[in-house]
Parts: C-alpha cells; sequence; structure tokens
C-alpha cells in the first residue's frame, strides 16, 4: 500500500541534508570620532609648551651643558609656540644644537596652528569633517566639498613646506659665503622655519638679531617675502589663485589691508627714520627702501634690521597700532587679525553714513561677524591694558618701553627695546600669559560665538547713551 501510495503521480520524497553546526563570533565595533572642540586648541598648545619646556632646561639643551631656569626654559617655549620671537638668551649664544632644534621645532609646531596638524591626525583616523569641523580649522570660506578638506590639509602641509625649502635655497648661497657648509645648511634652515612662521627667532648672536645685515638686501628681502606669504595665510594664497571675481569677500578684504597697512609701515619708517641721526639715516636709495619694506613686514614677526630703542616715540606709537592688528586669520601671524580690523572699519563708517547694516564690495556682514570683531578689538585691548598694569607693579622705567614690550607679547610681534632680559621673573611670567593669551584668544572668542542666536527668548530693549 505505503509503495502504491509513494507512485501515485504528485507524490514528491524529499530527501534533507544534514547542515552542521556553524559558530558566528560577533564583534559589536565601535566607530572612534573626536569632534574638534574649542577647548582643544590650549590644551593641545598648553601640553607642547610644557613639553618644550621640559627640553629646554635640560643641560644637553644650553651650550654651557647647564640646566636652565624654569622660568627661562617656560618663557623661550612659549614664544616659541606662540611665534613671538622675545628672547631671554640669545638663541646661538645660550641654546646648543638640541635647543636650537627644540626651538625650530616648537616653532614649526606653532606656526600655522597646532590645529592644522591635528586635522591631519584625525584624517588617519577616518573622521568626517562636519560644518562646525570645518569652521574649527578656519576652512568655512574655501567652499571645499568634505572629500575635498582632506586634499585641502594636504595642500596646506606641502605650501608649508615648499615655501620654506625655496627660503633655505635662496638663503644657502648668501650663508656659504661666511659660514662652514654645516653651519650654513643649519642657519638657511632654521631662518627659513622663523620667516615663513613669523616666529622672528635668529641665530645671528649678541641678541641683534639682522642689525648687521641692513646694509645687505639680499637676504633681508628673502626673508621679508616668506613672512609676508605666512602672515597672508594659506586660505587667501589658494584663494587668490583663482580668477579675481571668484575671490571671496574675506580675500578682498585680508589683501587690502595687508597692503595698506604695508604702505603705512613703509611710510614710517621713510618719513621718520631718514632723517639726520635717525636709524635709517646712511643708507642709499635702495638700502632704505628694503629695509623700510622688511620692517613694515616684520611687524608680525619680529625680525629687524634696526635697533628698536632708538626709535622715535611717535613711530614706536604707529608700530604698536600696526602690531596689534597682526596678520590674516588662520596664518602665522597673531594680532587681532586684519580681518577684524577691517570689519571694525566698515562698521564705523557704515554708522557714520548713517546704516544700521554694514556692506563692503557689494555684500552685507552678517551680524556674528561683526559680534566676533567687537569682541576681539575689545579682548585685544583689555589683554594689553592688563598687561601693562601687571607690569607696572614690578617694574620701574621708561613707560613706552614696557608698552611696546607688552604690546610685542600680546601680538606675538617679538620686537623689543632691549629692556626683555632685564624683567624680573614675576613680569616674565605676565608675557607668558600675555603669550599665550595673544596666540590663542582671538580664535577662541571667534569659536565661541555662534552664527546664529541660540536664546529662545528676548528681553525688551532699553537704550544706552552713545558718544
Amino acid at each position: 500500500m505505503s509503495q502504491n501510495r509513494q507512485s501515485l503521480p504528485g507524490n514528491v520524497t524529499v530527501k534533507r541534508r544534514r547542515v552542521r553546526r556553524e559558530t558566528i563570533a560577533l564583534h559589536s565595533r565601535r566607530n572612534f570620532r573626536v569632534r574638534p572642540r574649542p577647548w582643544m586648541i590650549p590644551l593641545v598648545f598648553a601640553i607642547t609648551i610644557g613639553l618644550g619646556t621640559v627640553l629646554l632646561s635640560l643641560p644637553i639643551a644650553s651650550e654651557s651643558h647647564e640646566w636652565t631656569h624654569g622660568i627661562d626654559a617656560l618663557f623661550t617655549a612659549t614664544s616659541a609656540v606662540s611665534v613671538t620671537g622675545l628672547v631671554r638668551f640669545d638663541t646661538a649664544e645660550h641654546w646648543s644644537i638640541f635647543g636650537e632644534i627644540t626651538i625650530i621645532v616648537l616653532i614649526q609646531a606653532g606656526g600655522l596652528g597646532i590645529t592644522i596638524y591635528a586635522g591631519v591626525l584625525l584624517m588617519l583616523f577616518g573622521n568626517r569633517f562636519g560644518l562646525r569641523d570645518r569652521e574649527f580649522f578656519g576652512m568655512e570660506l574655501l567652499d571645499f566639498s568634505e572629500r575635498d578638506i582632506y586634499r585641502l590639509l594636504r595642500r596646506i602641509i606641502l605650501f608649508t613646506f615648499v615655501i620654506e625649502f625655496v627660503t633655505f635655497l635662496l638663503l644657502l648661497p648668501w650663508y656659504l659665503n661666511s659660514n662652514s657648509v654645516g653651519a650654513a645648511i643649519w642657519k638657511s634652515i632654521f631662518h627659513s622655519i622663523s620667516a615663513l612662521n613669523n616666529a622672528g627667532f635668529d641665530l645671528q648672536g649678541e641678541r641683534l638679531s639682522f642689525i648687521g645685515e641692513v646694509n645687505n638686501p639680499y637676504p633681508i628681502a628673502v626673508m621679508g617675502m616668506a613672512a609676508f606669504l605666512g602672515s597672508l595665510s594659506f586660505v587667501t594664497v589658494f584663494n587668490m589663485t583663482r580668477p579675481r571675481r571668484s575671490w571671496s569677500l574675506d580675500t578682498k578684504l585680508v589683501g587690502l589691508g595687508m597692503l595698506s597697512l604695508l604702505l603705512v609701515g613703509m611710510m614710517v619708517f621713510l618719513t621718520l627714520e631718514t632723517s639726520d641721526g635717525r636709524v635709517l639715516d646712511s643708507q642709499n636709495v635702495l638700502n632704505t627702501l628694503v629695509n623700510s619694506l622688511f620692517l613694515s613686514i616684520n611687524r608680525t614677526t619680529g625680525m629687524s634690521t634696526i635697533d628698536f630703542a632708538l626709535i622715535e616715540a611717535s613711530t614706536a606709537t604707529i608700530l604698536m597700532l600696526l602690531m596689534v592688528i597682526g596678520g590674516a586669520s588662520t596664518s602665522t601671524a597673531s594680532g587681532i587679525k586684519i580681518g577684524t580690523f577691517m570689519v571694525t572699519l566698515v562698521v564705523m563708517f557704515s554708522a557714520i553714513r548713517g546704516r544700521h547694516r554694514s556692506s563692503v564690495f557689494g555684500r552685507d556682514l552678517p551680524q556674528a561677524i561683526i559680534v566676533r570683531a567687537v569682541a576681539v578689538t575689545g579682548f585685544g585691548l583689555l589683554t594689553i591694558g592688563i598687561g601693562v598694569f601687571l607690569i607696572g607693579l614690578t617694574e620701574q622705567g621708561n613707560f613706552l618701553a614696557l608698552l611696546f614690550e607688552v604690546t610685542s607679547a600680546a601680538a606675538n610681534v617679538g620686537w623689543s627695546q632691549g629692556i626683555t632680559v632685564d624683567l624680573s621673573h614675576r613680569s616674565t611670567i605676565v608675557l607668558v600669559g600675555l603669550m599665550f593669551l595673544g596666540r590663542l584668544g582671538p580664535l577662541y572668542i571667534a569659536l565661541s560665538i555662534p552664527d546664529k542666536p541660540r536664546t529662545r527668548y528676548r528681553f525688551p530693549e532699553a537704550g544706552v547713551r552713545i558718544g
């Protein structure tokens, strides 16, 4: 009966294959993501300064093979990372080759900003850049896609080392005329990095910077152009490679502002310091023009071909204003930044003309940009005022020299009227704080102010008397 049933049409016999058990291990994959935060910037800078302080205080870092005082090592490390250039000792005479290498590494790390190198590290971890991340790295003005961000970071690093390498090649023949091959190579490397990063450190000796080259226009012209490119910022340089019609408003303001201040600085030296008995009175026409150009560029760098203790009070006053303004945002220069200064001018002229909206080059400025400019400008002036007050509590002497020193530290320039070495340790610590705040304060404030208000309510308006 069963055989007949199996043979009936439609009946199917299914033979199932026995499947062996398989064990599958499931591992939870954690997506490692580090989102940049504004507080990370001062933390990374502080760690770098701390490491540099330890290295510079070691006996191996000094020519005498003795321990360097911790405060002096801290001052030098902060000056290098903040690319200021103020020094307690002459760099060539006090520091050994190990100390000089440490200083130049700190300059390179702090020049274009540790945030740029942090961006490369984040890229290696596979992080994706959002809009806020792009602003954190100073790239919100470039209109690059997320995929282009990685290419842009590579271009930044390439831009840095190409300019430094070209500067090195141009300086090497000049240094070979008066130095051994090894010394010429090292000095060319050191000064090319110091110039592009607007650091102001030098290996000329006797704390004279480049005063000995006041009659030699070639090296100062080379380093001056490298310093100018560094103060423009890679954002401006990259944007200027495009047709002029496609330049961003930021590039137009930075270009106009940098050129105007460059001419103002040159005119200051040409008109105030070339008369009889002044610091540039013995130069021929070519040397006078080159030195004036070099000194005007170095309002953001700190290299010098003159003794600033001998300049006129009127010259020092205008130079302090130029130092406070500084270079472009995301550049190697510091100060309140040229963009902040230009926005402040636009707002001021718009107010004088009775306009509540500030516009320039056919574009209205967003309210958030205006608030940032006012906040950064106020922060810069307040920092200098507090610095002068604190140093005035312990130091006696020429007030103009103290003000010049404080302004130079807060603006991360490095020019001095010769009082840095004579300051007490208490004043030295004040200058350390000024250099740190001057380098990071404007950036931190700008990042802390959002593009759009976050408040969900508004208070009633009330007037305040102005003017």
